[in-house]
């Protein structure tokens, strides 16, 4: 029996649906890895979360409780009473109780006599009347009903608290948005699971029950007392204040005694009582997550797709797209290998530390060679291309055709016939020198 109650039917269902068989065979199914290959590199958003309650409760103010109820029961029961007079001096007619007190008042005041006969009789106009009645307005029962109203407000605080707080933040909630380009059709898929639990019903809290079923049973009590009759009549009379007068009756019935040490206790209490806590799930989705959403995603569109009598057809032998790594999927990688891995949190903590460093030193180093092969190649290319470009001016100064030639032989004419001008000039001169001399 033990056996079946400890059975996680959820889990075994989820086994069936996610059959390994089943998931070797998908690995080979053409779509299902082609239309995966496009939810891994398309825009998705998912939020997840999940938090419930965690609640202790302080069992002293429960114990202090549960051994004043029977006391206090009692002496709401079972209240104190005393005969209260109300004397009134009324005319005749109104008189309901004539007493000896009356007779002997009548006596001493001879102005309410309005005859006296010859036979002795007397005639009064007015007389005096005493009512007698029991009365339940005094200080042990007002006391009684200010420790009901206290204790009514203390127990109510703490069990609303303890069981109808933080109702809307906690439960599991699965939010999802996807958009996935396939080429020929935009597909938009949203998703959104919200699980609450019913954090009233007691039994859902094991671990807790016998202490929440004490509380209950309490509260219970507590607000059927202040609904009697007793309390009722008492609400018109005034409350007592703190600290409280130690009269006989409080400080020698056993009753009234364990009404007292109550009341001293919950004046003294300055502490909460309980203590409610959100525990809430790690927001990382695991591989496995993230596979069964895909896996939930392709499944509908495939549904709705077999479904529809129009449809495109769909090519699967469109080249994979390529995935880069974001944070999300080094967030699960380190969650993997913190999950995995049987090193503790330093051994592991120094060895990812080291690790990562390594592979930074050598990515850094390997990043500076390619820079220094790009910056090599770049001026070879650079070289290249001046050495093409002064070829081609040399090819250029080599070519100049038979005009230029022509030209250069001119000028080199035009220089020779000046030089010759000027030798002729000179020569002249030489000579007229001659002559007169």
């Amino acid at each position: 029996m033990t056996k079946m109650e400890n059975t996680d039917y959820v889990h075994e269902t989820y086994l069936n649906m996610n059959k390994e068989e089943v998931q070797e065979g998908l690995k080979e199914d053409r779509f299902y890895n082609y239309f995966y290959n496009l939810l891994e590199t398309g825009s998705n958003y998912c939020k997840f979360s999940n938090a419930r309650l965690v609640k202790t409760v302080d069992e002293e103010w429960v114990s202090e409780i549960e051994a004043a109820l029977p006391s206090l029961h009692y002496v709401i029961v079972n209240p104190r009473k005393f005969i209260e007079e109300d004397r009134e001096v009324v005319n005749v007619a109104m008189a309901r109780n004539i007493t000896t007190e009356s007779i002997r008042h009548l006596l001493q005041h001879s102005n309410l006599i309005d005859e006296y006969k010859e036979d002795g009789t007397v005639i009064p106009n007015r007389i005096l009347n005493v009512y007698k009645e029991e009365s339940i307005n005094i200080y042990e029962n007002r006391f009684v009903c200010t420790l009901i109203a206290e204790l009514q407000y203390f127990v109510n605080k703490r069990f609303n608290m303890i069981f109808e707080a933080s109702k809307d933040e906690i439960g599991t909630f699965f939010e999802m948005q996807s958009r996935v380009d396939n080429y020929t059709e935009v597909i938009d898929y949203k998703l959104s699971v919200n699980i609450k639990e019913k954090q009233t019903d007691v039994n859902n809290e094991t671990e807790n029950a016998n202490i929440f079923n004490r509380i209950i049973k309490i509260h219970q009590q507590i607000n059927m007392l202040a609904a009697t009759e007793f309390i009722g009549m008492m609400r018109r009379y005034p409350a007592v204040a703190h600290p409280i007068v130690k009269t006989n009756a409080i400080g020698k019935n056993k009753d009234y005694k364990a009404c007292h040490k109550l009341w001293n206790f919950i004046h003294s209490y300055s502490r909460v009582g309980y203590k409610v806590n959100i525990v809430k799930q790690d927001p990382i989705i695991s591989r496995q997550f993230e596979r069964d959403i895909y896996n939930t995603l392709i499944r509908d569109y495939v549904m709705l797709h077999n479904n529809m009598e129009f449809h495109n057809e769909i090519n699967v032998d469109r080249p994979l797209k390529e995935k880069k790594m974001d944070v999300k999927q080094i967030r699960q990688l380190l969650d993997e290998i913190v999950r995995n891995t049987e090193l503790s949190d330093t051994n592991l903590r120094k060895l990812l530390v080291k690790e990562l460093t390594d592979i930074q030193t050598r990515r850094k180093a390997e990043l500076a060679e390619q820079e220094r092969l790009n910056r090599q190649k770049r001026r070879e290319i650079q070289k290249n291309q001046l050495k093409s470009s002064d070829e081609g001016g040399a090819l250029a100064t080599l070519k100049p055709g038979r005009a230029d030639g022509k030209a250069k032989e001119g000028n080199k004419s035009i220089s020779e016939r000046g030089r010759l001008m000027r030798q002729k000039r000179r020569d002249k001169l030489a000579e007229r020198k001659a002559k007169k001399k």
